[in-house]
């Protein structure tokens, strides 16, 4: 390498102001491209680094580089050099015409990185030789350290030249430069429409992650998921796997996120869980729910998973005989690796089966509880059943009915809860799903690397649960099972199901409903709540059992109710007293002649009333119940001393029944003190609350909106607000419910013309005698069957099957109306 230097004044009018004096260091180097001895050719390279100086500062650097054309019969730098300079000086002023761009470019600051091979001794020598601080080490790099300069300024458009020459000569120093701000964006995470988010093609019909309203007065119809992603939050490390028929892992939209060690194909006993194909695509059901969890983001395939950076698996067990050998193993597959286990199945849901795990799989669910996750507890996530058509609840199910999963119900679009689910009191939350024929249903993945719209049921509710859950373990992976359970309890919304039926407030102030648990899942307020810098863990379980001794058997017979109170002080004074409850099990052996005929409630020292046990149409077997445990989380927080009151009835007619209870044992479940994030009251947020009346909810006067739009449209006064439970209404007097509903019907009738007026200058009286008589038969008492007296009480389906009413239609029709009235 030979360099030859000279010096160029130049008076330019831009680039470098008014003066700037310019080194040239031209650098060539010889033979770069020369062909063999004798053809007499050559070409040499040369580059061009300028040094500028203005005020005293200097600033040195590379600027462009060319090529010189030389014969081998005349030297380059002899006859050639007038060649060169004509180069350099071409090239120089290239340089100079993107000075000023280019030094607008960066902002310098004062500090310095450099490689000293000696270690850090001599770059603490360094330092004090040559006046910086030295920072330290450069992360996990041996032997690179960072300097700062405190004379130089913090931040500079000029890099200070002359003290990283003075740094990069020492002969201690290998490689040195100035450290300079580098302009970075995030990549993939959120842009800021949400339309925009995704190149994935059904992006935009996954309606329950994104906010898809058309007027901010309609409901929320999301899971709360885009601002956890905006934090970055995606399910990264997060490893779940789902039990089912097969993954197709191949799938375009999956294979990047596919674990193989998070899988296994239980049913022909190999590592490869591939489904097996056939003409009716019998075993989708695997791919579809794991395509919900983890399809990836921007591939222009498909939709989006909820947690799309997670790794997921597949268990390949249900597309055979199931054993409870296969399901202890599929149960318990690798639960040091694993962290979410997703289940779409159980029982047969045809209204009639009683069942639940064997001795095997119950084995399986407790070790991954205690080994779980290094101990932490492993998550299984079940669906709750899509038997709601045969009249089947959840209750009767052994894997819902456990403590150890998470039971996930649905809603459909319109905020409903569909005609497949089944209510229970062991469900703990809810995502959705698809609804009736007019809702959209979930996208996922589908057989033979497609994609599917129409996946449905509470089958794709449990994975959406599962997405979630990944979030929060990537947010905080110290959570154990029984945190999450607390956090999914804690943060579930009653607002955006409101118009249901069923919803009660419990002894510590939450709400809860047999059909959907605690309400809907919010992402954002899940993983916010489980920060793992403000989140405290719950305390040590406990386990407190009550039972009488001296209990013998009881009849039960058809139109009677048997009532059985349990006092109890909680355990107190022994090592398992417990003062803030979570799960609850009445265990018992009930003999029945009709067992579909039994009605169980349990009513806690709070007066929290709970169904165990619903009718069951189909079930005619006289098996009974042996050792069953009836399992409620609808206590959650309460304190369980004092009297539980049990009754068991039979409002059948069926004369010829009976039979006895024959044991039983209450079994409490929770801590001994009060978690931390329960001492003070659940506040209930509005982040997509239904706007509209909300029909069906029981009386509690200090969560109902005032139906101020109602009464003046009526023009009646406000109904006089009495819990129900101290004031028996007349039967011929409507409930708020009914009222509500007859508002909602009628609003459905207003003329165009009407309604484009403002509200004030329109008397809208509805025409009650063409509503009453259909809205009537509601409120007969005849039609109920549960104990509970409500307008629509937990249990009854006859307020989802009312007309005429379309609760679309309905809510369309409200948010228009709100919109008149906020012009007013």
């Amino acid at each position: 390498m030979t360099r030859r230097r000279f010096l160029l004044l130049l008076f330019l009018a831009s680039p470098l102001g008014n003066t700037g004096e310019i080194e040239v260091d031209t650098r060539v180097r010889r033979g770069a491209v020369c062909e063999e001895e004798g053809t007499g050719a050559c070409a040499l390279t040369v580059s061009v680094h300028i040094a500028t100086r203005r005020g005293g500062q200097e600033e040195s650097r590379r600027c462009a580089s060319g090529t010189v054309h030389f014969s081998r019969a005349q030297p380059a730098m002899e006859g050639g050099s007038r060649r060169l300079h004509s180069v350099a000086l071409a090239l120089l002023c290239c340089c100079c015409c993107s000075t000023q761009v280019s030094r607008a470019s960066k902002q310098y600051v004062n500090e310095w990185a450099a490689e000293i091979p000696e270690g850090p001794e001599a770059a603490r020598a360094i330092a004090q030789d040559l006046g910086y601080d030295l920072l330290g080490q450069i992360g996990s790099l041996e032997n690179h350290y960072l300097f700062r300069h405190n004379s130089h300024p913090r931040r500079s458009k000029r890099s200070a030249i002359h003290v990283t020459k003075r740094l990069s000569d020492d002969e201690r120093v290998s490689w040195a430069e100035q450290q300079y701000e580098k302009q970075r964006s995030k990549r993939g995470v959120i842009r800021d429409s949400a339309e925009d988010l995704f190149n994935d093609p059904m992006w935009n019909q996954q309606w329950y992650l994104q906010d898809t309203r058309t007027t901010p007065t309609l409901p929320k119809l999301d899971l709360h998921v885009i601002p956890v992603w905006k934090k970055g939050i995606t399910g990264k490390g997060v490893i779940i796997t789902v039990l089912d028929d097969g993954l197709e892992w191949n799938h375009t939209d999956i294979y990047a996120n596919y674990d193989p060690e998070a899988s296994y194909d239980f049913n022909d006993n190999d590592r490869d869980p591939f489904p097996r194909y056939d003409a009716t695509n019998e075993n989708k059901h695997g791919t579809r729910c794991a395509g919900e969890i983890a399809m990836q983001a921007d591939n222009k395939k498909c939709g989006v998973g909820v947690a799309y950076n997670a790794r997921v698996g597949g268990i390949r067990m249900l597309d055979g005989i199931v054993t409870d050998a296969i399901e202890a193993s599929s149960i318990g597959f690798n639960p040091e690796h694993v962290h979410i286990y997703s289940a779409s199945w159980g029982p047969n849901d045809d209204g009639k089966t009683v069942e639940g795990p064997g001795r095997l799989a119950q084995k399986a669910f407790e070790y991954g509880i205690q080994k779980g996750r290094n101990g932490k507890g492993s998550i299984f996530v079940w669906a709750s059943g899509n038997g709601g058509r045969q009249g089947d609840n959840c209750d009767c199910d052994g894997y819902t009915d456990s403590i150890y999963t998470i039971s996930i119900s649905s809603a459909s679009q319109q905020g409903l809860s569909p005609w497949y689910a089944e209510k229970c009191s062991s469900t703990l939350a809810t995502a959705y799903s698809s609804g009736d024929y007019t809702d959209q249903r979930i996208t996922s993945a589908d057989l033979h690397n497609e994609c599917t719209e129409t996946h449905t049921g509470t089958s794709a509710s449990a994975p959406l649960a599962a997405g979630i859950f990944a979030l929060a373990l990537e947010a905080n992976p110290d959570l154990t099972w029984r945190d999450l359970q607390h956090l999914v309890v804690w943060t579930s919304e009653y607002d955006p199901l409101a118009n249901n039926p069923g919803w009660k407030k419990n002894g510590a102030g939450l709400m809860v409903n047999s059909r959907f648990g605690f309400g809907l899942l919010n992402a954002k307020a899940l993983v916010d709540l489980a920060d793992p810098k403000t989140w405290k863990g719950v305390p040590e379980k406990k386990e407190c059992i009550v039972k009488d001794s001296n209990f013998q058997p009881r009849s039960l017979r058809s139109e009677g109710e048997l009532s059985i109170e349990i006092p109890t002080k909680a355990c107190e004074g022994q090592a398992n007293h417990i003062t803030s409850l979570e799960h609850v099990q009445f265990e018992a052996t009930i003999e029945y002649s009709r067992r579909g005929d039994l009605h169980l409630t349990l009513t806690s020292p709070s007066g929290t009333n709970t169904v165990l046990l619903a009718e069951r149409e189909r079930d005619t077997s006289s098996s009974g119940f042996r050792n069953w445990d009836f399992m409620s989380v609808h206590t959650w927080g309460e304190n369980p001393a004092g009297s539980w009151i049990l009754k068991i009835s039979d409002l059948s007619g069926r004369m010829q029944n009976e039979g006895r209870i024959v044991n039983w044992k209450l079994i409490l479940h929770g801590t001994s003190t009060q978690p931390e994030h329960m001492k003070l009251p659940r506040v209930y947020t509005t982040y997509n609350a239904v706007q509209n009346d909300r029909r069906g909810v029981e009386k509690m006067t200090d969560l109902m909106e005032d139906h101020a739009v109602e009464d003046t449209m009526t023009g009646k006064p406000k109904p006089t607000e009495s819990p129900p439970s101290i004031i028996k209404k007349k039967e011929t007097e409507q409930s708020d419910a009914v009222q509500n509903l007859l508002q909602s019907a009628f609003r459905k009738n207003v003329p165009q013309n009407i309604v484009n007026k403002k509200l004030s200058n329109v008397n809208l009286q509805p025409p009650y005698g063409h509503y009453t008589q259909p809205l009537e038969n509601l409120s007969k008492k005849s039609q109920q069957k549960d104990s509970v007296d409500s307008q629509y009480n937990d249990y009854v389906d006859l307020f989802y099957n009312a007309r005429p009413y379309k609760h679309m239609d309905e809510r369309l029709m409200k948010a228009l109306l709100d919109i008149l009235k906020e012009g007013n």
